[in-house]
């Protein structure tokens, strides 16, 4: 009867810890590598009156279409009346619908052109952050690069938006993907981010 004790307390010690949490899927050894493309870059820099924000973020196209992924990495420090935080997240678009939207939402962003002679900006905004949008130029060679910058306009609108509907969807870890050996973060740190914001 005695060595029946230790069993039963075993037992009951697992009832109370309820039912095991599901095993996370297995890697899969020796899957055959798919490409990593750093498509899109963002910088929001600047603020006021005691709020200040640097931000940066690498949108990655994993895989080949039909069957891309977009996975979003950001760094973000945020000082607010002298006390600094910093986030390190990323968004998995596999169970993020928003990424995808946000991506689209790129292609429909006004057209930039260059200020003349006689075009020149006269409004200046204060207590306010720029935000930068890098990638490819639409219709152009593969070569082809874009860049993009404002304060209170379309892109900074546009980076504003996506924040409020990625909020949900940030997550510490870095997601998962088979093949994806070339995904790693280009935001460790403070010297990765001067890397990978450089036009």
């Amino acid at each position: 009867m005695n060595s029946l004790v230790p069993l039963m307390i075993v037992a009951a010690a697992s009832l109370a810890a309820g039912p095991a949490s599901p095993p996370l899927p297995a890697a899969i050894e020796n899957a055959e590598a798919v490409p990593v493309r750093t498509v899109y870059r963002v910088k929001q820099q600047g603020g006021g009156l005691g709020i200040f924000i640097d931000e940066a973020a690498v949108f990655y196209e994993i895989g080949k279409a039909p069957n891309t992924v977009w996975v979003l990495e950001r760094r973000r420090r945020d000082q607010k009346m002298g006390l600094v935080s910093v986030r390190h997240e990323w968004v998995d678009g596999r169970t993020c619908p928003a990424l995808a939207e946000t991506i689209g939402k790129i292609a429909r962003l006004p057209p930039v052109s260059m200020a003349g002679l006689d075009t020149t900006p006269k409004t200046a905004y204060s207590d306010s952050s720029d935000v930068t949008l890098m990638g490819p130029a639409a219709g152009g060679a593969s070569s082809d690069f874009a860049l993009r910058r404002d304060t209170m306009g379309p892109t900074a609108r546009w980076w504003w938006d996506a924040q409020k509907a990625l909020e949900p969807c940030w997550a510490p870890r870095q997601p998962y993907l088979n093949g994806a050996y070339s995904l790693r973060s280009r935001l460790s740190s403070a010297q990765d981010e001067v890397e990978v914001m450089r036009p």
